[in-house]
């Protein structure tokens, strides 16, 4: 991964599509140790929850078989996660939404509100990215 004109060291984090990849993927990025991200770990750690439970729900993934990628790149003011899946991303435009209203469908909106950036490309395989911006960016 390139940011800007500086190489970013890579992460690779690799969970089974199923009931507990979300919280697999959140303690792997947690691990990592990434000092960039230490103050925004709550907002990182909902991102990655939403991201890649909306992978597993809508990603067309068999359960407890297909794999998430989830790659992890750090740079001198930006930390980007990339969720990956081997079939199509069909990410939904944020709209905003209601409590009360249809149940689900408000994780990319979390994520918008979370993140500094996101973005997918449809693929596949399916991506989904999001950004963090570092304390001293």
């Amino acid at each position: 991964m390139r940011m800007g004109d500086h190489i970013v060291p890579q992460h690779e984090i690799e969970v089974i599509a199923g009931a507990k990849a979300a919280a697999l993927a959140r303690a792997a990025v947690a691990r990592l140790g990434l000092s960039q991200l230490e103050e925004r770990m709550d907002a990182v750690r909902l991102s990655i929850s939403e991201v890649v439970t909306n992978a597993v729900r809508h990603g067309g993934l068999r359960q407890d078989i297909d794999p998430v990628r989830i790659i992890v790149g750090a740079g001198p003011d930006t930390v980007r996660i990339t969720v990956e899946q081997a079939t199509a991303a069909n990410v939904k435009v944020v709209q905003p939404r209601r409590w009360g209203e249809d149940p689900g469908g408000f994780g990319m909106h979390l994520v918008d509100q979370s993140a500094d950036d996101w973005g997918y490309d449809p693929g596949p395989p399916g991506r989904v990215w999001i950004e963090f911006g570092t304390p001293s960016s």
